[in-house]
């Protein structure tokens, strides 16, 4: 594999994430907008690891579908599980600026919810985020390092990290001028964070040497199942609050979300001809 579009793979999720949050503090965001944008890309998410992500993992953990099938079943379900954990124990994913008031949300979906991100704060958060995109990093050199089926693969990925990064960035600024943070504290936070995916790709090279050594196909599948599990958390994450708390604009938000799915499942028609 060619070091170098995962090192510009690497270069362009870092531009997203520092430009998601510059957002919160140059400019505003209407909540419909980005909702919009979130639907699209867990969208894009969710196709990724069920049309791209899964088939490779199959693929390469061996010729026989009804021995990998399985193994890649529980790498699949280790990782959704490992983020639902993360998540549980540090902060809930959402994309939702915090409210001074508890009615302010009120005509976006559930007062409940305004009242608890009233009382969320940048640490839990930050912890919380970093842990997840330090297994996207790692999902992201996988994909890379597979070439099987498709060695557009990792340019699939690639993408939905992109869309993916931006939201949790303005999440975190949001959350640390929230707390009256400065802006250079929230620069330099945000930029902590955004090396999280670098980390996470020599996370996956430092594995695959130390842990690896002569099974590192097999080693690659497990870890794109396991990051296939931890899209399908990340995507589900962003579309099941949707259900409840988000009740207005249900034909953009459903279009949205059925148009980054479809893409997705067209581009695997287009790479399996």
């Amino acid at each position: 594999m060619e070091i170098t579009p995962l090192f510009f793979s690497c270069c362009l999720i870092l531009i997203a994430s520092i430009a998601g949050g510059l957002i919160p503090l140059v400019s505003g965001l209407t909540h419909t907008r980005l909702q919009i944008y979130l639907s699209f890309s867990a969208g894009i998410m969710l196709g990724t690891s069920l049309f791209h992500m899964i088939p490779a993992a199959i693929e390469l953990l061996g010729s026989d579908v009804e021995t990998s099938l399985p193994i890649t079943m529980r790498w699949l379900t280790s990782g959704l599980l490992c983020l639902f954990f993360i998540e549980r124990f540090f902060s809930f994913h959402h994309h939702e600026v915090p409210s001074t008031s508890s009615t302010e949300h009120d005509h976006h979906g559930s007062p409940h919810l305004a009242n608890t991100l009233k009382h969320l704060s940048w640490g839990p958060a930050m912890v919380g985020f970093s842990l997840h995109t330090l297994a996207s990093g790692m999902a992201l050199a996988s994909a890379f390092n597979a070439q099987s089926p498709s060695e557009w693969l990792g340019i699939w990925v690639c993408a939905s990290i992109v869309l993916h990064k931006p939201a949790d960035s303005l999440t975190i600024v949001t959350l640390l001028i929230h707390g009256q943070s400065t802006r250079k504290h929230a620069h330099l936070i945000n930029i902590l964070f955004s090396l999280m995916v670098p980390l996470g790709v020599l996370l996956f090279y430092t594995s695959r040497t130390v842990f690896a050594v002569g099974i590192e196909s097999a080693f690659t599948g497990r870890v794109l199942a396991f990051s296939a599990g931890t899209f399908l958390c990340l995507s589900l994450s962003d579309l099941l609050p949707e259900l409840q708390f988000h009740q207005h604009d249900r034909w953009k938000l459903s279009f949205s979300l059925l148009l980054g799915v479809l893409l997705m499942l067209a581009v695997a028609q287009v790479h399996s001809y």
